[in-house]
């Protein structure tokens, strides 16, 4: 049997109904059909020798429209942190099919050379009758060893089976970029109530490369100062104009709470802040086009004693944003733009182990502005 680069293995029989006994076999007859190398052998392993390795239990409900989109996306992830992957796939079997699973392996190249890393996949799928059995049969076939990571990219926090599968998993990761405008804070208050520690949202690690660049931007001395007087702050991203998405009502919010902000209404140019030197206005507007609903742009603009104007622009996957300064003096550079892709987004927050109280904040921050936004 030859095992390619990014090549899926599914066993031959397909899938069949669910037995932990006989899914563990498929396993085991996988590899040795693979003919694969133990993980951990030695550097100046033959050429075509297959690793299997893990370092997790990756636990993915797939809701079925986003699933083609989330595929690519758990392949790279596994090349980047290899894991047992199961897949959950609830409410496409034909009802009557009960539970039923199939195994395979994704697989990648070695970056030294000589030999493919490969990641056991078990895909689960049910009828909705069926679907609660989903936890008791991943508990089954956890390798009990290793951390559990629930990545749960349904739209909302789902039904009861979602909820087991999250008091069993050390880490759970949610991404309140796919709920519907306006639930956000649902996210985000599951998030404090279970600790930061624990569940991670993908929205706010996209915001690490705006908010390294704006610590820089006001590093300097005279630069610093100006957070005092800040007194306009502009966003636009792209996409729909109707409501901002999540990441920028966290970096609002992140503002406002490391800035001690207080949202106080809302006018037509935006919403009404108070800080302690005078009131800030925040407007936040969608370009109308362009792909998705993505932070583009952040003008901000302080008045005297300490006059400050900059502006910073990002596109796309961009590896540099511009930074525009235009007060106190006037200067254009071009500044490193940590754009991460979704995938690395995800290893990262899996190896993010510290409760997060500045993300905490901003939420916090963000469902108190989002409550005046929502005021007519």
């Amino acid at each position: 049997m030859t095992v390619q680069e990014n090549y899926v293995l599914d066993a031959p029989d397909g899938s069949r109904p669910f037995d932990a006994v006989a899914i563990e076999g498929d396993l085991k007859n996988m590899w040795k059909r693979a003919g694969h190398s133990p993980a951990g052998a030695d550097g100046g392993a033959r050429n075509g020798a297959i690793y299997r390795a893990a370092l997790a239990n990756l636990v993915v409900p797939l809701d079925p429209p986003l699933a083609p989109k989330l595929a690519p996306v758990l392949v790279d992830v596994t090349r980047r942190h290899p894991s047992r992957l199961f897949s959950i796939a609830a409410g496409p079997a034909p009802r009557g099919a009960k539970l039923r699973a199939r195994t395979g392996a994704i697989c990648h190249r070695r970056e030294s050379g000589g030999g493919l890393v490969c990641s056991e996949q078990v895909v689960l799928e049910s009828d909705g009758a069926s679907a609660d059995l989903i936890p008791s049969a991943i508990r089954s076939l956890l390798i009990g060893d290793l951390p559990t990571v629930l990545l749960n990219f349904l739209p909302g926090l789902g039904p009861p089976w979602i909820d087991e599968l999250m008091e069993m998993a050390d880490l759970v990761l949610v991404d309140s970029c796919l709920l519907e405008p306006g639930r956000e804070p649902e996210m985000w208050r599951f998030l404090e109530r279970e600790g930061s520690r624990r569940v991670h949202d993908l929205a706010w690690a996209r915001l690490i490369p705006w908010r390294a660049i704006l610590a820089e931007v006001f590093d300097g001395k005279e630069h610093l100062l100006a957070l005092g007087t800040i007194r306009a702050v502009e966003m636009t991203f792209t996409g729909a104009a109707a409501f901002p998405p999540p990441p920028v009502w966290l970096l609002a919010g992140w503002l406002s709470s490391r800035l001690g902000w207080k949202t106080v209404g809302r006018d037509p140019h935006g919403l009404m802040l108070r800080s302690e030197t005078g009131p800030v206005t925040l407007a936040m507007r969608g370009t109308g086009s362009g792909e998705g609903r993505v932070l583009e742009r952040i003008h901000i603009r302080a008045a005297e004693p300490h006059p400050f104007d900059v502006e910073i622009h990002h596109r796309g996957r961009e590896t540099s944003a511009r930074v525009t300064l235009r007060a106190p003096r006037a200067a254009t550079l071009e500044s490193p733009f940590g754009y991460s892709e979704f995938a690395a987004c995800i290893v990262g927050e899996i190896h993010r182990h510290a409760a997060n109280k500045p993300m905490e904040d901003a939420a916090r921050a963000a469902e108190d502005m989002m409550k005046h936004w929502s005021k007519t």
